[in-house]
């Protein structure tokens, strides 16, 4: 059986409460295996999500729903390497990364 990580959404809907995500280009650093992402790109024009850890983005990859799929681009990257345009996103989402 996997483990769940936030089975209730309440990192979810702390992040909701936060920020809204509505039509805002959102970069997501350390995704991991995407267990915040389908969330926030439900609102959110597009996200970038990436994660140095490749086995993890194969993982979020699978697990994003069809209907997700045009506004997600996950990446195999570090936030030191993946070489983003100043302002180019309206939103950055660093959670449980270190």
């Amino acid at each position: 059986m996997p483990r769940v990580l936030d089975p209730e959404g309440a990192h979810l809907a702390a992040l909701r409460r936060l920020q809204d995500f509505t039509g805002a280009r959102v970069v997501e650093v350390g995704c991991g295996d995407g267990r915040l992402t389908p969330g926030i790109a439900e609102r959110a024009a597009s996200v970038l999500a990436f994660d140095p850890d490749e086995d993890a983005v194969a993982k979020a990859r699978a697990a994003l729903p069809d209907a997700l799929a045009g506004r997600v681009t996950y990446r195999v990257d570090s936030a030191s390497g993946i070489g983003l345009r100043p302002s180019s996103f309206d939103v950055v989402v660093f959670s449980w990364t270190l």
